[in-house]
């Protein structure tokens, strides 16, 4: 079911081809997939990176972790009601590779197996425990991955006048 989300997110997420051309999609994914790019939002107004802030992921963790009766949250509200895990993030964004994944593949299905994206989970694990030693990254997922615990708390996928990060570490 995530990976079928991932799919929906990446298609009204990211920019295609408008002839939707399977080889130039897939370049496109690619692109993505390179450097992790397919994580970043642009930058700040201080020129920092918005790492794990791309509203494809927003949209996937809202969607799949707080929408629906059989959402996450409604079996754990203690975890999911504050803030997003870190776990979830790293989930939805492997989910979302598994996704790009298909893309470059040109449309053939790729398993989202653990034996298979393990390794990805875990790397992704390592990318948000890098992004926590620096303050202004950390801080910036912080205020991010709470924004998103409101929002699905809400009931609600509309993220509002949240126009980014307006944070200040003195």
């Amino acid at each position: 079911m995530l990976a079928v989300k991932a799919c929906t997110f990446i298609c009204e997420c990211y920019k295609w081809d408008p002839q939707n051309h399977c080889p130039v999609n897939a370049d496109l994914a690619k692109s993505l997939l390179d450097h992790s790019n397919f994580l970043r939002h642009g930058v700040d107004a201080e020129g920092h990176t918005n790492n794990l802030a791309h509203p494809a992921l927003s949209g996937l963790i809202i969607d799949f972790f707080y929408m629906g009766s059989n959402a996450i949250t409604s079996i754990f509200p203690e975890v999911f009601e504050k803030e997003v895990p870190h776990t979830a993030v790293v989930l939805a964004a492997t989910a979302i590779k598994v996704a790009l994944d298909e893309m470059v593949m040109e449309g053939k299905e790729v398993t989202f197996k653990c034996d298979i994206y393990t390794d990805v989970y875990a790397d992704l694990l390592r990318l948000m425990a890098i992004c926590d030693t620096m303050p202004i990254h950390h801080a910036k997922m912080k205020v991010l991955h709470v924004e998103w615990a409101k929002v699905g708390m809400n009931g609600s996928t509309n993220l509002g006048t949240f126009t980014g990060f307006d944070v200040e570490l003195d």
